[in-house]
């Protein structure tokens, strides 16, 4: 994916289902709303990529698309096409968000940002992806006038793996999803639980079901719970590993009766459903994505109770229930689920803690980041 501040302009490919270029872009449109966001693409599709619907329909978006008698799409978005594009329309800075910086911008003054969601690329497909995306990254991280992490260990990450000098390295927090704070009719709850055939209690876990979320912990806990009545609800589709290890799991532990999976929940509907659950379970703090789960649960107003890591606490804060094993987090959670001043009070702390994650927060940073970068710029032409 690729962003670019120039003059007034953002560049993001249009291509990319990242939950942080979609908040990103979503925050600075919002609160910066007299620039331009230019999202650009390789490939023209005949589909729009329905999650960013939202941002095509915001009057500072743009999206741009390689010149028809373009042969190599690929080659254009990686090398000096893209460069020459940029320049054309009036981009100053320019920010890549995982995919790198484009070569062409490789021994110039332009103003560039890269950002690294998975500094290690540990998601990627295979070895041998994984191996590319950080060759590029490493390239990308000598181009840029500027690198941002989301969180202080994978600013670390990049410093010790990529040599990059740690004054060229920031932590630009994500900000959570706007969503959250829509209100619920309190007649929509019953509604929405009949809808969706929920429990009348349950732990809500959202995730992919796939055997890196630890879901056999999650299981676990639940099972320790005091409270025998609570349930757990997995939103997800349902995965091989599921099949063959989560269901066999409940029924091992004589909690299949408090068991349920749903494929889906309307997007409109998550923030109800989360305030309804007894708590949100994230089992796995590694990966970016689970630490976006903690300030959306939060801010939608519901208990979090996560695998204790540097990561968690650096997203929870004082607004979460941080476990090392699921008997010590399954003691913790009836503790607070007992006695209702200990959950109002957490839940407050909670609050209080998603201030520091906000819209504003995120585009305010990243708008300085883009200035700053700039104003190197100028002052090194002079």
């Amino acid at each position: 994916m690729v962003v670019g501040y120039g003059g007034r302009k953002i560049v993001m490919e249009n291509t990319d289902t990242s939950y942080y270029g979609r908040i990103l872009i979503k925050a600075l449109s919002t609160y910066y709303p007299d620039n331009y966001y230019i999202l650009y693409s390789p490939k023209q599709s005949s589909t729009r990529n329905k999650r960013l619907t939202e941002l095509y329909n915001d009057k500072s978006v743009r999206v741009k698309f390689p010149r028809s008698y373009i042969h190599y799409k690929t080659r254009w978005y990686f090398n000096n096409g893209i460069v020459k594009s940029a320049k054309a329309h009036g981009v100053n800075t320019f920010h890549g968000i995982d995919d790198g910086i484009a070569s062409g911008f490789a021994g110039s003054s332009f103003p560039t940002v890269f950002t690294m969601t998975d500094p290690l690329y540990k998601s990627a497909k295979n070895w041998a992806d994984r191996m590319y995306m950080q060759r590029r990254a490493r390239k990308s991280c000598k181009i840029a006038k500027r690198v941002i992490a989301l969180n202080e260990e994978d600013r670390q990450i990049i410093i010790d793996h990529y040599h990059v000098n740690p004054d060229n390295v920031e932590v630009v927090h994500p900000c959570y999803f706007a969503g959250c704070d829509d209100s619920v009719p309190e007649n929509m709850f019953e509604i929405i639980r009949e809808k969706y055939h929920l429990p009348e209690k349950f732990i809500l876990y959202k995730g992919r079901l796939d055997k890196d979320d630890n879901l056999k912990e999650a299981m676990q806990l639940i099972h320790e719970l005091r409270n025998r009545k609570i349930s757990i609800v997995m939103l997800g589709y349902r995965t091989t590993h599921f099949d063959n290890v989560v269901k066999e799991q409940a029924h091992d532990l004589h909690i299949f009766h408090r068991f349920k999976q749903v494929d889906k929940i309307h997007h409109n509907d998550l923030t109800a459903v989360a305030k309804m659950a007894q708590a949100v379970i994230i089992p796995n703090t590694e990966r970016i994505r689970d630490n976006y789960k903690i300030i959306n649960a939060q801010r939608s107003g519901a208990l979090v109770i996560c695998k204790d890591s540097a990561k968690a606490r650096e997203f929870g804060g004082d607004g979460a229930i941080y476990y090392d094993n699921f008997g010590d987090g399954a003691d913790q959670l009836s503790e607070i689920l007992e006695d209702e001043n200990k959950r109002i009070a957490l839940l407050k702390a909670a609050r209080e803690n998603t201030e520091r994650f906000t819209g504003k927060e995120l585009a305010d940073h990243m708008i300085h980041i883009y200035r700053s970068v700039l104003m190197h710029r100028r002052l090194y032409q002079r």
